[in-house]
C-alpha cells in the first residue's frame, strides 16, 4: 500500500515525519476512490503555516485540562487543514474543540457509560450548566441581549440555557480590540467562482484574542472532559450573540438525545435502520461543531440566511459527509468493540452485505450527499441578493461556507494519516 504524503506541506517536526511515514489503514484507504468522484474532495488541502505552533499549544492545553491525547491522533492537523487560510487563534480554538469532542464521543462509544441512559443524561446536564451564565459579546448592549434573549426555554427541555450579563473585569472595556486581517479560503478550486467573488476583500474580525483558563485548578468531582468544555465555552461564547448561544445549546440538546437513543439501542441489542441512521448520526456528531465555525472565524451568519433551507442543507450535508467518511474509516475498530452505530454496519445488517459491498454502498451515499453540499453552496449568491445582505455579511457567510466545503477533504487527509482508528 502506498505511503501518503499529505504531511509534506507542513513546516517540519517529529509529528510531520511520523505522518509522512505512516501508511493509511485499509478501511481509511477505501475512501480514496471518492477523490475522483467528489469535486469538493478532489483538491488537496493546504496546511496551516503555523502548524508547529498550533501543535505545541494544543498539547499544552490538553495536558493542562487532563485530556489524554496521543499525538498521532492529529486533531491539530485536521483543524490546520480546514482553517489553513485563517489565523492561529481561530485554528487553535477549533483544534481544541475537535479534541474535546472526540474525547467526549469516546465516553459513549468505548466505555460502559455508553450503555447507561442515566449517566448519559447526567453528563449532558452537567455540560449544559456551563452554558447558563456567560458574558455578553464585546460591544453588545444589555438591552439588545434582552430583545434577542434565549428562546431555549420554550423548547421544553431541562438542558436549555439562559444568558445573564456580567460586567467586564476591572481595567477592561467593552470595545473590541482589532486583530490582524485574516486571509481567506478559496472556493474556486471547488468550482464555485461565483461565491469566490463575494470574498474578494479582506475582513477584519475586530475581536479580542481567544483566552482560555485551562491552568486554573479543577473543582473536586469535575471530570477533565467537563472542565475542558467549561474552558472552551468561556473562550468562545462571550463574543457571540444570545441567538448563537441558544443555537449551540440546541445542538447540545440534540446530541444528548441522540446519545441517549444509542444507549437504549445498546441495552436492547438493536441495530438502527437505514432510514433512521442518518439523523441519529447527525446528532451524535455534535451539531454545534458546525456552529463553532462562526466564532472561530469571528463572524455570525445572518439569521434569515442561516434558517433558510439552502443553508440548512449546506450544514447538514457537511455533517453527513464527514460523519459517514468517519464511519467508513472506523468501522473495523467499532465492530470489534461491539458498537453497531456505524453506517457500514447498519448497511451490512439491513441488506445482508459483506463488508466490502457495505463500504461501497456507504461511499455511494457519501458521493450523493457531497453533491447536495456543492449544490447548496452554488445557490448562496442568489440568497445573498434575495435577503439583501451587505457586502460584508455576504463575505462573512462565504467564509463560513468555504470552511464547510474544505471540511470533507481536510477530514479525508486526517483519516488517512491518523492512528485514531487503528485496530
Amino acid at each position: 500500500m502506498p505511503v501518503i504524503d499529505t504531511a509534506a506541506r507542513t513546516t517540519g517536526g517529529a509529528q510531520t515525519d511520523a505522518a509522512r511515514e505512516r501508511a493509511p489503514s485499509v478501511a481509511a484507504a477505501s475512501l480514496l476512490p471518492l477523490i475522483d468522484r467528489i469535486p469538493v474532495m478532489a483538491a488537496p488541502c493546504g496546511m496551516h503555516p503555523s502548524i508547529d505552533r498550533i501543535t505545541v499549544s494544543l498539547a499544552e492545553w490538553t495536558r493542562e485540562v487532563g485530556l489524554d491525547t496521543a499525538a498521532p491522533a492529529g486533531f491539530d492537523r485536521m483543524a490546520a487543514r480546514a482553517f489553513s487560510g485563517f489565523g492561529v487563534d481561530s485554528t487553535l480554538l477549533f483544534a481544541k474543540w475537535l479534541t474535546w469532542l472526540f474525547h467526549f464521543d469516546d465516553e459513549w462509544d468505548e466505555k460502559p457509560a455508553g450503555r447507561a441512559v442515566g449517566i448519559v443524561e447526567a453528563a449532558f446536564a452537567r455540560l449544559a450548566r456551563h452554558t447558563v451564565e456567560a458574558v455578553l459579546p464585546c460591544g453588545v448592549p444589555e438591552t439588545q441581549a434582552a430583545r434577542t434573549g434565549s428562546r431555549a426555554g420554550a423548547q421544553g427541555t431541562a438542558w436549555t440555557a439562559t444568558v445573564r450579563p456580567r460586567p467586564p473585569a476591572s481595567g477592561q472595556t467593552r470595545g473590541p480590540s482589532p486583530l490582524p486581517t485574516r486571509s481567506r479560503s478559496s472556493l474556486q478550486a471547488k468550482g464555485l467562482s461565483s461565491v469566490q467573488a463575494r470574498i474578494s476583500a479582506p475582513v477584519s474580525e475586530g475581536l479580542p484574542p481567544f483566552q482560555t483558563r485551562a491552568a486554573a485548578p479543577r473543582p473536586e468531582g469535575v471530570t477533565p472532559v467537563e472542565a475542558a468544555f467549561g474552558d472552551l465555552w468561556e473562550a468562545t461564547a462571550p463574543r457571540m450573540s444570545p441567538r448563537w448561544r441558544e443555537r449551540f445549546t440546541r445542538g447540545l440538546v440534540a446530541q444528548g438525545a441522540a446519545c441517549r437513543t444509542e444507549a437504549e439501542n445498546r441495552c436492547a441489542g438493536r441495530v438502527p435502520s437505514v432510514a433512521e441512521y442518518p439523523a441519529l448520526r447527525r446528532g451524535t456528531a455534535g451539531p454545534y461543531l458546525f456552529d463553532l465555525v462562526e466564532p472561530c472565524l469571528g463572524v455570525e451568519v445572518p439569521v434569515e440566511l442561516r434558517e433558510s433551507p439552502t443553508w440548512r442543507t449546506l450544514v447538514d450535508a457537511c455533517n453527513d459527509v464527514t460523519a459517514w467518511c468517519n464511519d467508513v474509516a472506523s468501522h473495523p475498530k467499532e465492530r470489534a468493540n461491539g458498537d453497531v452505530h456505524n453506517y457500514v454496519t447498519v448497511a451490512a445488517h439491513a441488506f445482508g452485505l459483506p463488508d466490502a459491498e457495505a463500504v461501497a454502498w456507504v461511499n455511494d451515499r457519501i458521493a450523493e450527499r457531497a453533491e447536495d453540499l456543492r449544490a447548496a453552496a452554488r445557490r448562496l449568491p442568489g440568497l445573498f441578493d434575495e435577503f439583501g445582505l451587505s457586502p460584508l455579511q455576504a463575505r462573512n457567510a462565504s467564509r463560513v461556507a468555504c470552511a464547510f466545503l474544505t471540511a470533507p477533504r481536510a477530514q479525508l487527509e486526517w483519516l488517512l494519516e491518523s492512528s485514531r482508528y487503528d485496530s
